[in-house]
């Protein structure tokens, strides 16, 4: 009973994991508003979302329907025999085979698209968890069938459209079934299965406001701060200023802690550690959150992560996998303690298609 109760304390984790990255998405290399990201937003406000008919808010269910102003297509369903898209796979292998891999997603909070997507990659083999961030701005070249019926909606020539972060959106305008609740969800992880090469077993979508939430329920997490964090941003609410040395972290620090890029040292000066400092300083969070709050110790923190976790994610994960898969994964990983792993997929190649710009990996 233990042993179960524990999962509901991970995915707790998974979904601060998948906040944490959400966080620093605007501010991340991967994120970058500059590769065209803030173009596409507002036209596409509104639109997709996860209904399925392309013109919800995110219910996460598959309404079905035809293509607006088509009134006779037919829908893509996932037991078709071609590919969604076209072109070769993403050439670096991300995760090994037999992995358990859990997508996050966190959507932005003007626009319908998903402005963060990782993915939580558990290797029991290697006792590996492996946490993969996946650039928005990525080129999807759908297939000539996707791209008629994106076209006969007056689509394919949208700024921004063909973006990986706007993928559910297609999925919703083609009515596409698959195994989630949420029919655009699941094109979005089999487009991802075929860009990646990446099996997307369970899918956690999330809401950033949590995150402090959730940090203080669970009693803050104990980190030796390297340096002196001392940084103030009017424009996004963000007062950071926490000392250096053993601290313990509350909701409002730990964020500051995560998303610190530059700041100022304790004699004044200025400095700045850059995106490299952050991401290093968000993983020895994430480890300490995971060794520190991921055990049984925290069984009475259940009820109430499971209450604020009720305000915030969105999930596919089955009672019957929390109680069977998961529950076995979340255990190994506690007990043995398994190396955690940041990969930032990225590249320097950059396309321009209708006006926005996007990011080609090969």
């Amino acid at each position: 009973m233990k042993s179960y109760r524990t999962i509901f304390i991970w995915i707790g984790i998974f979904a601060i994991i998948g906040i944490v990255l959400i966080m620093v998405a605007c501010e991340t290399g991967v994120l970058d508003p500059q590769n065209g990201t803030g173009q596409n937003a507002g036209v596409q406000n509104g639109q997709g979302g996860d209904t399925g008919n392309g013109t919800g808010t995110g219910s996460g269910n598959n309404t079905g329907g035809n293509l607006p102003g088509t009134g006779t297509s037919q829908p893509v369903t996932s037991n078709e025999p071609e590919t969604l898209t076209v072109g070769k796979p993403y050439s670096v292998k991300l995760v090994e085979e037999g992995s358990k891999n859990v997508l996050i997603l966190g959507q932005d909070q003007v626009s319908s698209l998903y402005d963060t997507m990782g993915i939580v990659s558990i290797d029991e083999k290697n006792e590996i968890v492996k946490i993969i961030m996946l650039p928005r701005d990525t080129y999807i070249e759908y297939n000539d069938k996707i791209k008629d019926e994106l076209d006969k909606a007056g689509k394919l020539h949208e700024a921004g459209y063909l973006k990986i972060n706007n993928t559910h959106n297609v999925g919703g305008k083609i009515n596409y079934k698959g195994r989630f609740d949420s029919g655009p969800i699941s094109f979005l992880a089999d487009v991802i299965g075929e860009k990646f090469s990446i099996e997307i077993h369970d899918y956690v979508k999330i809401n950033i406001d949590g995150f402090r939430e959730l940090i203080d329920h669970l009693g803050g997490v104990d980190i030796n701060v390297p340096y002196r964090m001392d940084y103030i941003d009017p424009a996004q609410d963000l007062v950071i200023d926490i000392q250096p040395g053993p601290q313990h972290l509350d909701g409002h620090d730990a964020e500051g802690f995560v998303r610190f890029r530059k700041g100022y040292r304790e004699d004044g000066t200025f400095f700045e550690i850059g995106d490299a400092g952050r991401k290093k300083n968000q993983l020895y969070f994430m480890k300490e959150l995971i060794k520190q709050k991921g055990t049984l110790k925290n069984i009475d923190k259940i009820p109430g992560t499971i209450k604020i976790l009720g305000k915030n994610i969105q999930h596919s994960i089955g009672l019957g996998d929390m109680i069977s898969s998961y529950m076995v994964m979340a255990t190994e990983v506690m007990t043995k303690g398994y190396e955690i792993v940041l990969e930032n997929v990225n590249s320097d190649n950059f396309i321009w298609v209708d006006g926005s710009q996007y990011v080609v990996l090969d």
